[in-house]
């Protein structure tokens, strides 16, 4: 068995933690920042906003847009609780539709399942295979209705070679499983202004840009200048994980002949 939940670490990101503890300065400051200019960079967004975790994210990105109770929010029914869970918490109604063969949200089955009170759509690109986009932003656009990407699988993906912040707003996860790793974190990324400007208030216990006065209520939903450090390094990686993970795959291809088994389209 390949362990293909282990992460990629090695020197370079031991010398970068070793760096920011010699600096003294632990918690959300530089790094953070220079890690999301170079996520935005990467995946194609004007902005992205660091955060504690892919869960955070996707919950930011939900209050951003707008949802919150009475609301509902189609998402997959074949994806990790988290998805539900952060539209659970906003106070909105998750709506789980069926998947197609890619494993990925059916569009015809979102369709059907839109209603006066659905306010989103949130496809998830499982196991890193995009979902069709194309679809989903066309229902968006015809309802009226917000749409967030879950990518917390899907870091480095590409739909027709355009990276995944060319579709809108979209939320990562950097967990220690998923493609590139900060350990706990997760990454928001937009190209609405407004919508990185409440993120990232809401993330810092919803500063605003008067000293120590807060307009909401907010959360310490931060990420560390040490997880940056490891981010950024990775982020620099990502090439060569994403060559080992595929070589992994085929090796898998080449050995599995059951019968039984059938690779998702994609």
């Amino acid at each position: 068995m390949i362990p293909i939940a282990r992460p990629q670490l090695g020197l370079e990101e031991e010398m970068a933690v070793l760096e920011v503890m010699r600096s003294g300065a632990l918690a959300q400051g530089p790094r953070v920042r220079a890690f999301e200019e170079a996520w935005a960079a990467a995946t194609g967004a004007r902005f992205a906003v660091a955060t504690s975790n892919g869960t955070t994210a996707l919950y930011l990105a939900l209050v951003a847009h707008g949802i919150g109770p009475g609301d509902e929010v189609i998402t997959s029914a074949l994806t990790f609780i988290a998805t539900a869970n952060a539209i659970a918490q906003t106070g909105a109604r998750p709506v789980l539709a069926d998947v197609d063969d890619s494993l990925n949200l059916d569009p015809t089955a979102v369709a059907a399942l839109i209603g006066p009170r659905t306010k989103a759509i949130v496809p998830v690109h499982l196991h890193g295979n995009p979902c069709d986009i194309a679809s989903f932003m066309g229902l968006a656009q015809e309802h009226g209705l917000a749409l967030i990407q879950d990518a917390c699988q899907a870091v480095g993906a590409t739909i027709a070679g355009a990276p995944l912040g060319t579709f809108g707003t979209a939320v990562y996860s950097l967990y220690a499983t998923k493609n590139i790793t900060t350990g706990e974190g997760g990454m928001v990324i937009t190209n609405d202004p407004a919508i990185a400007q409440t993120c990232a208030s809401l993330r810092h216990q919803a500063y605003s840009t008067k000293p120590y006065v807060h307009e909401a209520i907010g959360y310490n939903y931060r990420m560390t200048d040490m997880q940056a450090a490891i981010g950024l390094v990775q982020l620099s990686r990502l090439g060569q994980i994403t060559a080992r993970r595929r070589s992994n795959a085929a090796y898998y291809d080449r050995h599995i002949t059951s019968p039984l088994f059938r690779r998702p389209r994609v």
